[in-house]
């Protein structure tokens, strides 16, 4: 009998800006009240957060910057962009949550359950140094939690796979491991909106190149495509590698309605992708999968996130999908990556 844990913490709400920033508190609160109204909760091992530890922020951010974000945080409530704001307590609030998830990193090689961080604020665009990759802000992220757990495992495993189906492209997370090829990295968001990274062409560095599989999706891609993507190149490289731990940025702000999104994809896709990791796990191809809650603020959360979470179940609603490749130029490059780099053929 498997375990889903889930960390909730309601010290979340402490970091807390105006009522209409959509990167607020009630975000989380959508996904418990779903929860309870679906009888899921009592089915899930619910666990809070712990102390903070300053080293496991610098395990994947730079000693300047997080002391930057302590100085910010002791001036209260204010914008450190134009995007993000903090509080007096945001970094107490976001540390925990990546010392949590420090934790985990260590704990998921053992107990071989699937977890899922309720993190807030979210951390995929956090990077060395905060900004990542030229983008205009930090995108409400102040620490990388995902990058916490990946450079956690990296002391024990060879090999770590991070897929990022948020909205928005991973550009702290892809910066972070930018020269490491032992983290692959597949990253599927909407092109030209921000970060304005994660062109198909960013592939890693000099001793890296391939490990960073970035899919920009054209609007009103849906759920076609989502389908195709994960036939095609998430499954293949999983496969193929069969990372002992799945890294996951889950960011439910694709879902068609949300007030960012023009990609337009349903909760079928979440759920398949959901499904699929748990029969990955179910198989024992995967001991493991790690979930951090990236975007998602509205009915994305109320229905989305329930449908992934419904797949990692493994409650099998047999949807049927049609596959819908990406568009032409995106497609020729990662059939070239992923022969080049990976020795896996699309068809």
């Amino acid at each position: 009998m498997f375990l889903i844990r889930i960390v909730y913490d309601d010290i979340h709400w402490l970091h807390r800006g105006p009522v209409d920033h959509p990167e607020n508190p009630f975000r989380i609160e959508i996904i418990v009240d779903t929860l309870l109204k679906k009888n899921y909760w009592s089915k899930l091992v619910v666990e809070e957060t712990v102390e903070s530890n300053i080293e496991d922020l610098y395990s994947v951010h730079s000693r300047e910057y997080v002391q930057w974000i302590i100085d910010e945080c002791k001036r209260g409530f204010h914008y450190i962009d134009s995007d993000t704001y903090v509080t007096k307590h945001s970094f107490e609030v976001a540390s925990r949550f990546s010392s949590k998830a420090r934790e985990i990193g260590y704990k998921c090689l053992r107990e071989k359950d699937i977890w899922f961080i309720l993190a807030r604020p979210p951390g995929h665009h956090a990077g060395f140094n905060g900004i990542a990759m030229n983008a205009p802000s930090l995108g409400f992220c102040i620490f990388n939690h995902v990058a916490v757990v990946v450079k956690t495992l990296l002391d024990h495993l060879d090999k770590v796979v991070v897929i990022d189906f948020d909205l928005h492209h991973g550009n702290g997370t892809q910066e972070i491991f930018w020269n490491d090829n032992r983290v692959i990295h597949i990253d599927i968001h909407e092109y030209g909106i921000y970060p304005g990274s994660g062109y198909v062409s960013e592939n890693g560095g000099f001793r890296a190149r391939g490990s960073k599989i970035n899919i920009p999706l054209s609007k009103n891609s849906g759920d076609s495509v989502y389908a195709w993507i994960l036939k095609k190149i998430v499954e293949p490289v999983l496969y193929k590698y069969k990372p002992s731990v799945i890294v996951v940025s889950a960011g439910f702000d694709p879902f068609i309605g949300e007030p960012m999104s023009g990609l337009k994809v349903s909760d079928k896709v979440f759920h398949l992708y959901g499904y699929f990791f748990y029969q990955l796990y179910s198989d024992g191809v995967v001991k493991s999968i790690v979930n951090v809650l990236e975007g998602g603020y509205d009915i994305g959360l109320r229905k989305g996130f329930i449908a992934y979470l419904e797949g990692l179940m493994g409650i099998n609603r047999d949807y049927i999908i049609d596959y819908k490749p990406v568009d032409k130029r995106v497609y020729e490059s990662l059939v070239n990556i992923m022969l080049k780099y990976h020795g896996l053929e699309i068809d």
